[in-house]
């Protein structure tokens, strides 16, 4: 049970963390577009970065927990201190100030205040390389640049999707169209890089082609599956859907903001897919490994249970 809210809280504080995110390089490349839909958007943005320190504080709660495997670890000091010292507790008191530069960026408006969200959503990002399978590969020189790349353009296009909707629903049409030719525009050339990270990340993690049948090989098949789903919602946006509403086909707004809909629900599932892979698997983790339950723990964790399990500390 501890294990299911743990990956269910990595899963909620990766929707809101690239949801605040990406509004803030959303807001950032297009503020200039946005005659009505600007205070929206931004609005938009300060909840998900608002919820998404609510989240960081609960995964801080529960991370004992994990580490323990059991309920009672909540209440444990010595764990406690142990992820505030470990790369896991950096990582989340990065992201908690740098969302809180995120939120204070979007309540207001001018050059400054966007330059502090642009800031505080790169700072968030930026923090997922302090830990996870990235950080402790020999190759972390090389995964932590490609980890950036994928996760910047993961963000502004995730986080777009629901400011793009917004400015379907508020912007006179003729320039609601001519934002999203725009988006469409950078999307085309910008969203081939994430799967190209990711490739680029895999290939250094993976030790063998064995190990996509291997559980961490298989949630990624499943991730990548996903992923081309939403490209081919991508692709229909920008080549049907776009055209038609800028035409003003009767029907054509609605059917826009529900393929936007669609494509942000199937990215909140690549994201909980990505929460369980990076979350319970490692790389070179075999198939009967998972099954016998011993499921990847962060370094420092599993050597500190260890040392405590050697001298009965911990059953």
């Amino acid at each position: 049970m501890t294990e299911l809210a743990w990956v269910a809280l990595r899963a909620a504080s990766l929707v809101l963390l690239l949801q605040a995110a990406g509004t803030a390089l959303f807001t950032a490349a297009f503020a200039h577009r946005l005659a009505h839909s600007a205070p929206a958007i931004r609005r938009t943005g300060v909840r998900a970065a608002a919820g998404a320190l609510g989240v960081l504080a609960a995964q801080y709660l529960l991370e004992p927990a994990h580490l323990a495997g059991e309920w009672a670890g909540i209440a444990d000091a010595s764990l406690h201190r142990l992820v505030l010292s470990s790369s896991t507790g950096t990582a989340l008191a990065v992201r908690a100030a740098a969302l809180a530069g995120v939120a204070l960026g979007l309540r207001h408006e001018g050059l400054a205040a966007r330059s502090t969200a642009v800031a505080g959503s790169l700072g968030a990002l930026s923090s997922f390389a302090l830990t996870g399978h990235t950080a402790l590969d020999e190759h972390r020189l090389l995964l932590a640049p490609l980890l950036l790349v994928h996760l910047i353009l993961a963000a502004f296009w995730f986080g777009s999707l629901s400011p793009l909707r917004q400015v379907c629903a508020l912007e006179p049409r003729e320039q609601a169209a001519r934002v999203l030719e725009a988006f469409s525009s950078g999307a085309l050339w910008l969203v081939p890089l994430i799967p190209l990270a990711g490739f680029g990340m895999a290939a250094l993690l993976l030790p063998d082609f064995a190990a996509l049948l291997a559980p961490y090989g298989l949630l990624l098949g499943a991730k990548l599956m996903l992923f081309a789903a939403l490209m081919a919602l991508a692709a229909l946006n920008k080549l049907r859907l776009t055209p038609a509403f800028a035409r003003g086909e009767p029907a054509g707004l609605a059917r826009l903001r529900r393929s936007l809909a669609a494509e942000y629900v199937l990215a909140c599932a690549v994201l909980s897919v990505t929460a369980a892979l990076t979350g319970f698997f490692s790389p070179s983790q075999t198939e009967r490994e998972a099954a016998a339950g011993r499921l990847w723990r962060a370094h420092d964790g599993a050597a500190y249970l260890g040392e405590r399990r050697a001298v009965g500390e911990v059953n």
